[in-house]
């Protein structure tokens, strides 16, 4: 089969849906499918604009991005790829991915999107964002859902909006994890050694970013200082670190909240299993679509603790599979690290319990070609 994933980012740039879309690409082209990927050149501005990485087919268009975080559009389409697929898989219904799916649906190919953060816009910080973002967004899933053959979601939020308040049923296709992880032997001691780290420590990962909510994390950590004298908070992941440096010098905790910027993916498995726990305290619906980082915890029996925002209250019950806080609430934010840092027996229980509803990629993937294929028969 002749598959197509379109998203904005690919490998080298670091985004949670890149490597999404990297996971299902090389495991279908692993499986014998010729994959491609149409993606943006944004963030991969030295890579060549085509390139094969690990049996992939990799297509970079030109692209417009303003100075903001969105939208980016293409100035070019690759026709030629496009009009030989046999399924068109779109991950999310970005102003990118819903104009190269517009030109394949002109040419009569199927398309499968995944239709993810609807409505999300209406609580994001920004007000102007806050103010017009929910009619932009609303324009670009109308279209989107015009657009696709098959409606798939990976999260329960997302089901039960596009359900109740668009009349939508969409298909449940979640990200999955390596199969591997869960079997792994812990990598803590080699993590700990390699980083000079004695302490317990709590650990943030994902995007250096206002919407994560690392700036609540770090005020929570003053907080927590005054009662747990030993525990720190290790910081994970690609964005500027200035700003949040300087809080932490502010506050007098310097010494209680380390950055280690982007780690590869096996550094990063070795930071969780050395963590007490991993905390989110993102401040918005916007910033929580599904969270893989989430899954690769339990897969590492380790416990979670986020903000109730996004999917985030469909995945983790409260006191069942992890804690779940107040967004912006340093306080709140605080007592549930402590109690976890204070209750081993209550981390174990956690961590153990998040593993029991894990899907692995291999899984994921078996139900999308079986999608697909079926997407393809009805269009014929």
């Amino acid at each position: 089969m002749r598959i197509i994933h379109v998203h904005v980012t690919y490998w080298p740039v670091v985004s949670g849906l890149g490597i999404v879309a990297q996971k299902l690409a090389e495991g279908m082209a692993k499986l014998g499918h010729e994959v491609h990927v149409i993606t943006s050149t944004r963030g991969a501005e030295g890579r060549p604009r085509y390139e094969v990485l690990n049996g992939v087919h990799v297509h970079r268009v030109r692209s417009l991005k303003p100075p903001y975080e969105n939208p980016t559009y293409p100035l070019e389409y690759p026709v030629d790829v496009i009009k030989h697929a046999d399924i068109i898989h779109s991950h999310h219904q970005s102003l990118f991915v819903t104009k190269i799916v517009e030109k394949a649906k002109d040419l009569g190919i199927p398309i499968v999107m995944h239709i993810m953060s609807v409505d999300t816009l209406n609580d994001y910080p920004t007000s102007i964002i806050r103010l017009l973002g929910p009619l932009y967004e609303k324009w670009l899933l109308k279209k989107a859902l015009r657009l696709a053959d098959v409606k798939l979601v990976k999260s329960y939020r997302d089901m039960e909006i596009l359900r109740n308040k668009y009349g939508i049923e969409a298909i449940y296709v979640p990200d999955g994890i390596d199969e591997e992880l869960i079997a792994l032997p812990s990598m803590a001691k080699e993590f700990r050694e390699r980083l000079g780290i004695e302490e317990p420590f709590v650990i943030y990962i994902g995007r250096i970013h206002k919407l994560k909510g690392v700036d609540i994390l770090i005020k929570a950590m003053s907080i927590v200082s005054k009662e747990i004298k030993n525990l720190k908070a290790v910081i994970i992941g690609p964005g500027n670190q200035k700003r949040y440096k300087r809080s932490v010098e502010k506050l007098g905790i310097k010494e209680r909240v380390l950055f280690l910027g982007y780690l590869g993916e096996k550094t990063k498995i070795a930071a969780l299993d050395a963590s007490t726990a991993l905390v989110l305290p993102s401040i918005c619906n916007y910033a929580e679509a599904f969270s893989l980082v989430t899954s690769e915890a339990w897969a590492r029996n380790k416990p979670v603790i986020a903000s109730a925002v996004g999917e985030m209250p469909y995945r983790i019950k409260h006191m069942v599979n992890g804690l779940l806080v107040p967004p912006r609430n340093p306080k709140a934010l605080a007592e549930a690290i402590m109690l976890i840092a204070t209750d081993k027996n209550l981390a174990m229980k956690l961590g153990s319990e998040g593993k029991k509803n894990l899907v692995t990629w291999n899984e994921v993937i078996t139900k999308l070609l079986q999608i697909y294929t079926k997407a393809k028969m009805q269009v014929e």
